[in-house]
């Protein structure tokens, strides 16, 4: 399945969840001081457990797309079939391989928010102390508006997710990377120096502004 996603993958998930994951992984207690570890764990807990679900979206693809299927799915996001057909239809190199979601088994989760198959494809198990470190708040709502996505927009989401939280680990753990970033796709020169401030500041601006780039960079 080809899937075509934009340079800032901000642009590819759904606000919802764009929200959901600065506000867990971005926007330190103003109260307490930057948690640089922290913050880093919970980025990896995030991306093991968006792996797992593009995992799960493959291995649960049937040989035939099921319009009926789709068009439910469709509706539970806020979306019309024609409207994701539309926008499908724009995307380059169109696969014809497209299948139906089977159901809430096949990818591991339920609507509570409690995962529950953490198998990984190649028979690994997800950490279980990395999950500790996720709120069940962020995980409900990561399933409600990344896995109720019809299929064909569904993994475009998934990719875009995965793709932005490494961007901000990388940025977290890297305060040169973390200063340019905010110079150039934040548009606001920094007098700041130190790891925590950079972090802390890039957390607030995302906080005020939404999860958006003002020079529309990553």
């Amino acid at each position: 399945m080809h899937t075509v996603c934009s340079a800032d993958p901000l642009a590819d998930l759904p606000p919802g969840a764009a929200v959901a994951l600065q506000r867990a992984l971005l926007e330190p207690d103003p109260d307490e001081p930057v948690d640089l570890g922290g913050a880093l764990e919970r980025c990896d807990a995030v991306l093991e457990l968006v792996e797992r679900w593009q995992d799960a979206f493959f291995t649960s693809l049937p040989d035939d797309v099921d319009l009926e299927e789709e068009a439910r799915y469709a509706a539970e996001a806020g979306l019309s079939l024609e409207d994701v057909e539309s926008g499908y239809a724009e995307d380059e190199d169109e696969d014809e391989d497209d299948g139906a979601y089977e159901g809430d088994d096949e990818v591991g989760y339920d609507r509570s928010g409690i995962v529950l198959d953490t198998s990984g494809s190649d028979g690994s198990e997800l950490d279980p102390d990395l999950l500790l470190h996720l709120p069940e708040e962020l995980v409900t709502v990561l399933e409600r508006e990344l896995l109720l996505l019809p299929l064909r927009v569904r993994l475009e989401a998934l990719v875009a997710a995965a793709n932005l939280v490494g961007e901000w680990s990388d940025l977290i753990a890297d305060p040169e990377k973390l200063l340019g970033h905010l110079v150039l796709a934040h548009e606001e020169p920094q007098a700041r120096t130190g790891h925590e401030e950079l972090v802390r500041r890039h957390g607030s601006l995302h906080g005020s502004a939404g999860p958006a780039h003002l020079a529309g960079s990553s």
